[in-house]
């Protein structure tokens, strides 16, 4: 009992000391994800696709390609009317067109995209558990303290610690869900840009 004591002063202490670093943490994440939606928002006013218009200049290129032509391969790949992404992977792969080893370059270049693309994702994918940990703890902590005012009377207490603990769970579940609708939306959208990479890689090759 005597040793009982104050090891649980310690933890009552170093669980309240989280209460206020949990909340910043908390509000930094409403701000992120809140940027992260209005960016994607931005990116969606800015996709264009063309599938029809991708294999013509694909297939466009690749002919040039294999009668030697690199410079007309070149700029038929770079007006190619599709997202910035493959746009950009377009501008890349033709400047290793003519490379005798260009299978290798071409898929060293793929691998270097999709990492791009992932690198991209796993901020979301934190967001998306990091958030409600917060929120639950956000939950847990504070009602140490109203259980502690409900026992002495303190309704004041007990209200505010609720008041706290209910609102860390809201703004959690907030984050979480939608930084995961934004990360379903935008991992199909690099999805897609992908498998028009490999096309574009592909009809070259």
């Amino acid at each position: 009992m005597e040793l009982s004591a104050p090891v649980m002063e310690i933890l009552f202490l170093l669980s309240g000391a989280l209460l206020y670093p949990t909340i910043i943490l908390l509000i930094i994440s409403v701000i992120w994800v809140l940027v992260v939606f209005g960016q994607m928002i931005s990116e969606y006013s800015g996709r264009i696709r063309d599938i029809n218009e991708i294999r013509r200049a694909g297939r466009q290129a690749g002919e040039y390609a294999r009668t030697g032509d690199y410079d007309a391969a070149e700029l038929s790949l770079q007006s190619v009317r599709a997202n910035e992404e493959v746009k950009k992977f377009s501008r890349d792969i033709s400047g290793v067109l003519g490379d005798s080893m260009f299978p290798l370059e071409s898929e060293k270049l793929l691998q270097d995209y999709e990492l791009s693309i992932s690198k991209k994702l796993e901020r979301l994918r934190i967001l998306t558990r990091i958030a409600p940990m917060l929120g639950l703890m956000g939950t847990l902590i504070p009602l140490g303290p109203a259980l502690m005012g409900l026992s002495s009377g303190n309704i004041q207490a007990l209200a505010t610690n609720l008041v706290i603990a209910f609102s860390t769970t809201v703004l959690g579940l907030l984050v979480g869900g939608v930084a995961y609708a934004v990360l379903v939306i935008r991992r199909r959208w690099y999805y897609q840009d992908l498998s028009d990479m490999e096309y574009i890689a592909g009809v070259l090759g």
